[in-house]
């Protein structure tokens, strides 16, 4: 198979994540194959639904291949085919591909049975969805032939080799999963055209076998439903006072360019849904629109009015809210964990915009507004919005560029130097598409890295703070990276603060990123805890379209910092004794990837009285980490409000519900209220004075500022 290697790139698939890439394709003599003819099988552009029904299982297994016959950096055969499958009781016959068994017979039934029953009605017209946590495997192409007839105007086969990589599912409340590093077994479908089961079929239809080496196992059949190779929902809900982004013209003068027309140029079929977008919702109350934004009143907005009752395992559905906010917050951000489930949601703020700093050149759009340039106003929409479908900027992949998954003053730095040769200035240059290595990764990355609910944010692009091979590390004397921890011992349940200082060691001036916060993507942060659990602790935010690389002076530095507690994967610092905090600072040097790392050592002690006891078990929950993580003030979720009102009032005990238990209530403010945790009968009584662990929330300004 062809990987078509870039030389600027080095980590392209990215470990550990199989993706497909060029593969070959060939006629009956071993050579590739022109376009199919009318007496040719037509293995076609688009999306295949492919039913499985093995010989020795009970269970269908149902996906989607996607055949890519436009797809950058495909190598001569120009083809790229990658699928996605799913297990499926046979004992769903409603014909929708997407069910998961709730009609019919259960699944222990349909397998106390001596026969199966009938295989499923043909499927509805489109790209199926199918529920997330069904994911079986993912499909990595490796060769398409087209056989020659064994006699002058016989039938020709089709013969398709894949890589297949099963796919172990997450486990309690994460979201990531893992594939293997290489793959499962290789499977050959073996294939003859058929007639379409319907006049809605939008194309052809195969059967055949499914081979695992010599061993047959079962039918297979691959039915077009769509020219597109995926698709989801965008819902665009508008602030009272805002502008959504609009339109464009598209350069060429045929049309406009839009959310749907970026995103067909990656084969994707991404409808915004009208009936759903909201406009002139109304400003929450206490809340100035025109100022910037405070995390937890954004994250209150998008949880309020989003579309009620959206379930990510029937389709792939995002969430863009604007907002009017002001010049020199940010232009947009994106949720990794905003209602539950990582990426479903993000934000724009249309008052926000080009503020001259005298770095980027922003040409005409300079001091102006989002909603008064339309152009540079939809790319930074869209870059949001493909960071909800889990792409990063191209200054940390490959190289800054103008495409949409570089950040804003990348693409204003690559214009400026293209208008000093007499191309396109920003804003009007701006290229409305996505580059190579970003479109292929829309189109093939495997579903539960793409689709909203998925996989964290970057969680395929690397784990924690992982020291890759391919990848170039500065020496102390270069660039040294200091990190260091508010304290060196915690209680149990305490938000620690760690900073990181990136300081150029060296003679010369060095290129680095201008924002070391891990809400701006170049830094990562893990914690390998004293059985060697590794943990990576991510934002829940992420703010980074100001980010980029400028020269760091010889002698100078940079600093941030981050309130270390809970993130996607959970409680970092869950476990008692000692903790090592590593941080990765991670980006591209033309084209070479570079890194810096620095870590340091805490120390988690265990509770030592009932207090301490009850207050981490107030606190150790998921309400709380996203009432932290959003700085607080996040009275849309209730359960982290009692829980920390509790917190800050009397003790309470009341049994082994108060030592780890699930219910755990808090003072009399409490008792009778609609957030009332667990039994009413409670005793109040003087366990001492305030535990570390409500000192440590008060000391940072989390708790309710009503408790």
């Amino acid at each position: 198979m062809d990987q078509h290697p870039r030389a600027d790139r080095t980590d392209f698939p990215p470990p550990g994540l199989p993706i497909a890439t060029a593969i070959t394709a060939e006629d009956g003599a071993g050579a590739p194959f022109p376009p199919p003819t009318v007496l040719d099988p037509d293995v076609r552009h688009g999306c295949y639904l492919v039913t499985i029904r093995p010989r020795d299982s009970r269970f269908l297994v149902v996906g989607t291949l996607r055949i890519d016959r436009a797809a950058p950096d495909a190598g001569p055969d120009g083809l790229i085919v990658s699928g996605d499958l799913y297990r499926r009781p046979l004992s769903v016959v409603t014909g929708d591909p997407a069910a998961g068994g709730a009609s019919g017979t259960s699944p222990a039934a349909a397998a106390s049975r001596a026969e199966p029953p009938e295989p499923p009605l043909p499927p509805s017209p489109g790209i199926p969805v199918f529920p997330r946590g069904r994911y079986r495997s993912y499909l990595k192409g490796t060769r398409l032939a087209v056989s020659r007839p064994a006699a002058p105007g016989g039938r020709r086969h089709v013969t398709l080799d894949l890589d297949e990589f099963d796919y172990t599912q997450p486990v309690g409340d994460a979201f990531k999963g893992t594939f293997p590093t290489s793959r499962s077994r290789a499977l050959r479908l073996f294939l003859h055209q058929v007639p379409t089961g319907s006049p809605a079929e939008p194309g052809p239809r195969f059967e055949g076998r499914v081979l695992d080496g010599d061993t047959d196992r079962g039918s297979v059949t691959l039915t077009r439903v769509s020219g597109f190779l995926r698709r989801a929902v965008l819902e665009i809900d508008t602030l009272q006072g805002a502008v959504a982004p609009r339109p464009v013209p598209d350069p060429t003068g045929t049309g406009t360019e839009w959310f749907d027309t970026v995103y067909a140029t990656a084969g994707w079929e991404l409808t915004v849904d009208h009936a759903e977008s909201q406009v002139d919702v109304p400003v929450p109350p206490g809340i100035d629109a025109h100022a910037c934004w405070r995390r937890t009143d954004l994250h209150a907005l998008m949880a309020s009015v989003r579309k009620a009752g959206t379930d990510l395992d029937a389709e792939w559905r995002t969430h863009l809210v604007v907002v009017p906010a002001t010049m020199g917050c940010e232009r947009g951000v994106m949720y990794d964990i905003a209602f539950g489930a990582p990426r479903e949601g993000a934000a724009t703020f249309s008052d926000d915009g080009y503020r001259s700093d005298g770095a980027p050149v922003y040409g005409t759009a300079e001091d102006r507004r989002q909603r008064d340039v339309p152009r540079a106003y939809l790319r930074s929409a869209l870059h949001e919005v493909t960071h909800a479908f889990n792409q990063i900027h191209q200054n940390i992949e490959t190289v800054a560029d103008n495409s949409i998954m570089s950040t804003t003053p990348d693409v204003a730095k690559v214009l400026a130097k293209a208008a000093a040769a007499g191309a396109g200035a920003f804003p009007d240059g701006i290229a409305l598409g996505f580059n190579p290595t970003v479109r292929n990764h829309l189109a093939h990355m495997p579903d539960p890295v793409v689709r909203p609910g998925g996989w964290p944010f970057e969680a395929w692009y690397r784990a924690g703070a992982p020291q890759a091979a391919d990848r170039e590390t500065f020496r102390p004397d270069e660039l040294r990276l200091d990190v260091t921890a508010e304290a060196e011992r915690v209680p149990l349940g305490a938000p620690v603060t760690v900073a990181w200082t990136l300081t150029n060691t060296s003679d010369t001036a060095l290129p680095v990123p201008t924002d070391l916060r891990p809400e701006a993507l170049f830094a990562t942060l893990s914690d390998v805890d004293g059985s060697g659990r590794e943990r990576p602790i991510r934002p829940t935010v992420i703010s980074c379209d100001n980010a980029s690389l400028a020269p760091l002076a010889p002698g100078a530095s940079l600093r941030a910092e981050h309130r270390v507690f809970w993130s996607s994967d959970g409680f970092a610092l869950e476990r008692p004794g000692r903790h090592t905090l590593t941080v990765t600072l991670a980006w591209s040097a033309d084209g070479v990837p570079v890194a810096v790392t620095g870590s340091c050592d805490l120390w988690v002690d265990r509770p030592v009285s009932d207090a301490e006891n009850r207050d981490a078990a107030l606190v150790l929950h998921p309400d709380v980490g996203r009432w932290v993580a959003l700085g607080g003030g996040a009275h849309h979720l209730p359960e982290a409000a009692a829980r920390l009102r509790a917190l800050a009032g009397p003790a309470v005990i009341g049994g082994p519900a108060v030592i780890g238990g699930p219910a755990v209530i808090g003072g009399p403010a409490l008792l009778g209220g609609p957030a009332v945790l667990g039994p009413a009968a409670v005793e109040a009584a003087d366990v001492g004075p305030p535990s570390r662990v409500a000192e440590a929330f008060r000391r940072l300004g989390l708790l309710p500022d009503d408790g």
